[in-house]
């Protein structure tokens, strides 16, 4: 068995690499593929947890300062998300519905569905 590292610049190139193989649904599979971090500014401590938490829930990442995950009162801070394209679409399915994360939520998606990764 031979193995060796793989990287995709972009959906496009994701989709076309599974299709290869001669695996179905590429396209789906190919958001799963692709690696996007997202720096969130100012966030108020309680809005960083429960993001953090619905990110841990579906298997992706957020980091936020100690204070705000020990619930230091008045905890405001900068949060990065890290996930998969399928996993930031994941979250903005979840949270569609609560008009506290509406903000949040429009920042993730003008980062993830703008960047190169995404369109190329």
């Amino acid at each position: 068995m031979i193995s060796e590292r793989i990287e995709f610049s972009c959906v496009a190139a994701a989709t076309e690499a599974i299709d290869a193989i001669g695996s179905g649904n590429s396209e789906m599979m190919a958001t799963r593929a692709i690696h996007i971090n997202v720096l969130l500014r100012g966030v108020p401590g309680p809005d960083a947890r429960f993001l953090k938490t619905v990110y841990n829930d579906i298997g992706a990442e957020a980091a936020i300062s100690h204070q705000a995950y020990f619930q230091e009162a008045g905890a405001i801070t900068d949060v990065i998300v890290m996930g998969s394209i399928y996993q930031h679409r994941e979250v903005r399915r979840i949270l569609t519905d609560n008009p506290k994360f509406r903000g949040l939520l429009e920042a993730i998606t003008r980062v993830v569905e703008n960047a190169r990764e995404t369109n190329a």
